[in-house]
């Protein structure tokens, strides 16, 4: 006979966490930043995906599918944290240039 596994209350925790943010967060930003400003959906893109990024990361290390000891997983968790890093910094600077340096195309 197998043994009954017992409720994860600290699952069900982090799934209510995850979605009351996922589903106050848009909202907060908005109320904040407005529906016009160039910087509300970066940190909603952002900032939620690095909610799921984070949750993924976690799963795979608690999963044991990732064995930081080796050389070679270490380096490709490094690029997954420095295209996270990269890509959202080069996004930045492309709205702030967009900002500060309008196109003025055409003529």
């Amino acid at each position: 006979m197998t043994k009954k596994q017992p409720f994860n209350f600290r699952l069900l925790g982090l799934i209510a966490l995850v979605l009351g943010f996922s589903h106050y967060f848009p909202k907060t930003l908005v109320s904040i930043l407005g529906t016009e400003n160039p910087w509300t959906s970066y940190f909603y893109m952002y900032g939620l995906g690095l909610v799921c990024f984070g949750i993924g990361l976690m799963v795979i290390l608690k999963q044991g599918a990732l064995n930081l000891h080796r050389g070679t997983e270490r380096f490709w968790f490094h690029v997954l944290l420095g295209g996270f890093v990269f890509f959202s910094t080069l996004h930045g600077v492309w709205i702030i240039l967009a900002i500060h340096y309008p196109f003025k195309g055409g003529m």
